[in-house]
């Protein structure tokens, strides 16, 4: 797959990492587990350069949505069925009829499933709910609205009391050529666009003399079937091979991984994070927190699960934590929400962020905008026991298929 890079999400994700995966590995080394509490993309998961699945080493991440973990696992544990519902045309009445059923979805005991069950998936949920993140504007996916469907499927706009779980009514993202499943580079060849023979009134086996005055049940019951791929000049399935694969790929590179639903601080308790060679003095445990950023330095509302809150709380954690000689610790976020705390715990600073449109954790150019526009801002601090950002030497990976993007 050269033409893009198959390490990545099959979806665009606000605040994800990417970019600072390399500053991260090269702050962590080749740690024995791998903890991110708060996974999202999973970009610095992915973006490991180190061999993955290997015997004693361990990786674990966990977020609170639902619907994000249902759609990892079911990459995980079944990927061309979830290919199969992800791969689907852009269709405005289709983003609002699943949006509407996966909403439904998350509101029934589906999430206690997700979190009482380590291999529970729905992979038909989980490629819809990857079809709709991609072709939504912003964070509108699923994120509630006053949309809903009766039980005969028809949909209404509820009243403001109305208790019916429900979904916004906005347009798909039509500003580009597609993002994630649903990215020009999937695409393969299609139907061809040469117009039908108009010359006459038809030759051969639509010669004029064969037409009949209708089409009766007896005609379409012998009609032969479409050939499924046809060589040249043909049409491809729906579920395009390129997605599959890549699908394929993500599934082979987290076979390994744990993913857990649920509050942040489950994984980062010594019982979840100190595995036994890290307890035995034979490993050390790397933990990436990137944390939702503040409610003071970007708008509001921008994931399921919103807590402009929650850094803080990380943050103390971290630096509580930053002296056990068994952890390698970073922490994602902006110069002005903890720069004067990690400096006076002994941390240090590291800038990661790329200058342009769409690059950096934050990926906009708005200075007249709180939080937008400060991606020069984003920064990594590391603990006093991680590398000096320059002795990291990372492994070739086995699994290495990136493309050239």
């Amino acid at each position: 797959m050269g033409e893009f890079n198959v390490r990545k999400a099959p979806f665009p994700y606000f605040g994800g990492k990417s970019r600072a995966a390399d500053a991260v590995w090269a702050l962590f080394g080749d740690v024995n587990h791998y903890v991110e509490p708060f996974a999202g993309s999973l970009a610095v998961l992915l973006g490991r350069p180190h061999e993955p699945n290997r015997p004693y080493f361990s990786e674990t991440v966990n977020d609170l949505d639902c619907l994000l973990v249902n759609a990892w696992r079911a990459i995980q544990f079944a990927p061309e069925e979830t290919a199969h519902y992800a791969s689907w045309p852009v269709t405005e009445a289709d983003k609002m009829a699943r949006q509407i059923a996966m909403v439904r979805w998350r509101e029934t005991d589906s999430a206690n499933h997700i979190r009482g069950t380590h291999d529970w998936y729905d992979a038909r949920m989980a490629g819809w709910w990857l079809w709709g993140v991609c072709i939504s504007i912003g964070a509108t996916w699923c994120n509630g609205g006053p949309w809903t469907a009766d039980s005969d499927g028809h949909a209404y706009r509820q009243q403001r009391a109305a208790n019916e779980p429900g979904v916004t009514a906005v347009r798909p993202h039509l500003v580009d050529n597609g993002r994630g499943v649903v990215r020009p580079g999937l695409r393969e060849p299609g139907v061809r666009a040469a117009r039908p023979h108009l010359v006459g009134n038809g030759q051969g086996v639509v010669h004029g003399g064969l037409r009949e005055r209708g089409v009766t049940a007896a005609h379409l019951a012998v009609m032969p079937t479409v050939p499924y791929n046809l060589d040249p000049g043909g049409f491809h399935p729906m579920t395009m091979p390129k997605l599959i694969e890549w699908f394929g790929w993500l599934s082979a590179r987290l076979r390994h991984v744990r993913i857990v639903n649920g509050d942040w601080r489950r994984v980062v308790t010594p019982a979840a994070s100190k595995t036994l060679p890290v307890r035995q003095g034979d490993g050390i445990c790397g933990v990436f927190l990137d944390p939702p950023y503040d409610n003071d330095v970007r708008a509001k509302n921008v994931y399921v699960h919103d807590d402009g809150s929650v850094a803080s709380d990380v943050r103390e954690w971290a630096i509580a934590n930053g002296d056990d000689p068994d952890y390698r610790i970073v922490v994602a976020g902006f110069e002005a929400e903890h720069a004067d705390q990690f400096a006076a715990a002994g941390w240090t600073s590291h800038e990661w962020f790329t200058v342009g449109y769409l690059t950096g954790g934050m990926a906009q150019r708005d200075p007249t905008k709180a939080g937008v526009g400060n991606q020069d801002q984003e920064r990594l601090w590391a603990s006093p026991h991680c590398l000096t950002g320059q002795a990291a030497d990372p492994q070739p990976s086995l699994f290495d298929l990136e493309g050239t993007s």
